[in-house]
C-alpha cells in the first residue's frame, strides 16, 4: 500500500468546509418561542428489543404547530428534488412578506451556539489543530452541513452534535414544535420526508484503526468507514414519535432516497440496502466490498420502462477512487457502474461525497468532483461530468478549474435549471455554469471573500438555488447572489459563521439558511438582492 492511498484514507475522514469571521449580522433577532408549560416527552431506549447507545428523547410542543403554508408534503431526496432545485411558493403571507429571525438551535441539543462574529483562531481546538482543521471538524462534529428541509407546514434541521438529533421549527418564528436528541451518531443530512415520516440517517467520519491495517495489507475490500454507529430513523412528521429505526453496517451520512414506497440508502460498510418506506422491512441489499459512501446522498430516476433505479456514488481506498452505481429499485439488482474516463482520474472522497443531479426529462446525471492529484504541487482538477441514467456510459467531462486539494467535502453539489448545470469549484472559489447538453462553460465566477486552500477550506461546496433569474450560493461567511445569466455578481451579503455544504432554501420572499456554527436563519430575499 503506498502513501499516497494511506493519505487518501486520512483525508477522507474530513467531510464539511466553509470559513466564517467579521461582525455579526445584526438585523435578524431572536425568535418568540412558545413552549407548552408541560410538553409531551417521550424516551425511547430501545426497538424490537435491540438496545440504543444513549436514550432517545423525544420532545413536543403542540402549542407551536404550524398550518397552511403550503409546503410540499414530500422531500424525497437531498436538496429536495433530483436537480436540487428549493424554491417554493407558499400560502403564508408572513413567508411572502420575508420573516427573519435567527436561533442557536445547537443549545437545545445539549452543543453550544458559536457566535458568528468568532474569529477562527478562537474556534474549537484551533490553537492546537490549526484554523483550517477546526473550521472542518466543525462541521462534522457540531452545526449543520447542509440546509434544511421545508415539509408539511415545517422547517426540519439536522443537528451533527454528538450525538445527533433533528428538530422541527414553526417556519414564522423559529418556535420548536418537536425535536428528538439521543440519535446513534451525528446527523449531517436534510431529512427526507415520504408520506408523513421523516427519515434520518446517521454515522461520523471516522476510520478505526483495524480500516487502516486493512488497508496497509492490501485488503481494500475489506474497508469500513464509521468508528460509531449509523443508522436509519423514521419519525412522525407531525409530533416526532418514534415509528422504527434500523442500525446499519457502517456510517451513514448521506440521505436515503425515497420513491413509490421504497426507501433506499447507502451506507459506509459498502452496502446499498432498500426498505419498505412504511415499516422498515429489508426489500433487497447489495454489498460492495470496500466500497464506502460518504456525503454522497442517495438519488433515483424513472426509467423509460417505468422501472425505479437508485444511484448512489461510493469511494474505494485504491484506484479508481471513485464510483457511481445504479441499482434496480424493486429487487436491487446492479444495472449500471460507472467512474471517470481518461484523460481524468477521480481523487480520494470526491465521487462518493457529492450527491448526484438527475434531470428527470433528459434522463441525465451530473456530478463534480476533483481529479488528477499531483503529488508535487498538491494541486488538483474539478471535473464536471455527464452520465447516461439508462446506461451509465459517460456524455461528456469538463474540467472547471484546478487548485490545491481542498480539505474534507471534495466537489460542489450540481444545480440543474433551464438546460444548465451550475456547480462550485471550492478549489479556486468559483461558481461556474455549463451547457448541460455538451458541458460546455457558460461562465466561471471568482467569488469575492472565499478563503481558498491550502491555508483554508474554500468553497462553495453546497448547491445553488435558483429565483427569478438569480442564483443564490453560500460560501465562506456569506450569501452572494448571482445573475444567472450572465454571471455577474449582484451582491455579497454577510450572515457571518460558515457554510459548509449548505444549500439556500427559499419560500415566498424568506431564505432559510443552516450554519456550521450551530444557528438556523430566517431572513427576507429583499436583504440579500434588494432589486429581487
Amino acid at each position: 500500500m503506498n502513501k499516497k492511498i494511506i493519505v487518501a484514507i486520512v483525508i477522507a475522514v474530513l467531510v464539511g468546509a466553509g470559513i466564517g469571521a467579521g461582525v455579526t449580522y445584526v438585523s435578524i433577532h431572536k425568535p418568540v418561542v412558545k413552549p407548552e408549560v408541560k410538553p409531551r416527552v417521550t424516551v425511547y431506549r430501545e426497538y424490537n428489543g435491540m438496545y440504543f447507545p444513549y436514550a432517545l428523547k423525544v420532545t413536543f410542543y403542540k402549542n407551536n404547530e404550524s398550518k397552511n403554508y403550503g409546503f410540499p408534503s414530500n422531500w424525497p431526496v437531498t436538496s429536495y428534488n433530483t436537480t436540487h432545485e428549493t424554491v417554493f411558493t407558499t400560502t403564508n403571507k408572513l413567508l411572502n412578506k420575508g420573516v427573519s429571525w435567527n436561533i442557536p438551535i445547537i443549545n437545545y441539543a445539549g452543543g453550544n451556539a458559536i457566535p458568528l462574529n468568532v474569529t477562527d483562531s478562537n474556534l474549537p481546538a484551533a490553537h492546537n489543530i490549526g484554523n483550517k482543521s477546526a473550521l472542518t471538524t466543525m462541521t462534522q462534529y457540531m452545526g449543520e452541513p447542509l440546509g434544511v428541509t421545508l415539509s408539511n407546514n415545517l422547517v426540519y434541521v439536522e443537528e451533527d452534535t454528538g450525538p445527533g438529533s433533528i428538530f422541527a421549527l414553526n417556519p414564522s418564528n423559529g418556535s420548536i414544535v418537536w425535536y428528538a436528541t439521543g440519535l446513534a451518531s451525528q446527523a449531517m443530512n436534510n431529512p427526507i420526508v415520504y408520506h408523513g415520516i421523516v427519515y434520518v440517517t446517521v454515522g461520523d467520519t471516522g476510520f478505526s484503526f483495524a480500516q487502516i491495517e486493512h488497508a496497509l495489507h492490501n485488503e481494500s475490500n475489506k474497508v469500513r468507514r464509521g468508528l460509531t454507529y449509523g443508522a436509519i430513523y423514521a419519525f412522525n412528521a407531525t409530533d416526532g414519535k418514534l415509528l422504527w429505526m434500523n442500525f446499519t453496517t457502517g456510517e451513514t451520512m448521506p440521505s436515503p432516497a425515497v420513491h413509490d414506497g421504497i426507501i433506499a440508502y447507502a451506507d459506509g460498510g459498502g452496502q446499498f440496502i432498500g426498505l419498505n418506506a412504511t415499516t422498515g422491512k429489508v426489500l433487497w441489499s447489495d454489498h460492495f466490498g470496500g466500497f464506502f459512501d460518504n456525503m454522497g446522498s442517495v438519488t433515483y430516476y424513472v426509467l423509460p420502462n417505468g422501472t425505479t433505479e437508485f444511484i448512489a456514488g461510493y469511494t474505494f481506498v485504491g484506484a479508481p477512487h471513485g464510483l457511481i452505481i445504479a441499482v434496480n429499485g424493486t429487487n436491487g439488482r446492479v444495472l449500471w457502474k460507472t467512474s471517470m474516463k481518461k484523460p481524468y482520474v477521480p481523487y480520494d472522497t470526491g465521487m462518493g461525497d457529492v450527491p448526484l443531479a438527475v434531470d428527470p426529462e433528459t434522463g441525465m446525471i451530473y456530478q463534480s468532483a476533483i481529479a488528477n492529484y499531483n503529488s508535487t504541487s498538491g494541486r488538483v482538477d474539478t471535473v464536471t461530468m455527464a452520465i447516461n441514467a439508462v446506461n451509465g456510459s459517460v456524455v461528456w467531462e469538463t474540467n472547471i478549474g484546478r487548485g490545491y486539494v481542498p480539505p474534507a467535502f471534495k466537489g460542489g453539489i450540481p444545480l440543474i435549471y433551464h438546460n444548465m448545470v451550475y456547480t462550485g469549484d471550492q478549489s479556486t472559489g468559483s461558481l461556474v455554469a455549463l451547457y448541460a447538453n455538451n458541458g460546455t462553460i457558460a461562465w466561471s465566477l471568482r467569488l469575492p471573500d472565499v478563503h481558498l486552500p491550502p491555508k483554508s477550506p474554500g468553497g462553495p461546496r453546497g448547491s445553488p438555488v435558483y429565483y427569478n433569474g438569480v442564483l443564490f450560493v453560500g460560501a465562506d461567511s456569506y450569501i452572494y447572489a448571482i445573475n444567472a445569466t450572465t454571471g455577474s455578481l449582484i451582491n455579497k451579503y454577510y450572515i457571518g459563521g460558515r457554510f459548509g455544504i449548505v444549500n439556500p432554501v427559499i419560500a415566498g420572499n424568506t431564505m432559510f439558511l443552516t450554519n456550521s456554527y450551530g444557528w438556523v436563519t430566517a431572513l427576507p430575499l429583499t436583504e440579500i438582492d434588494p432589486g429581487i
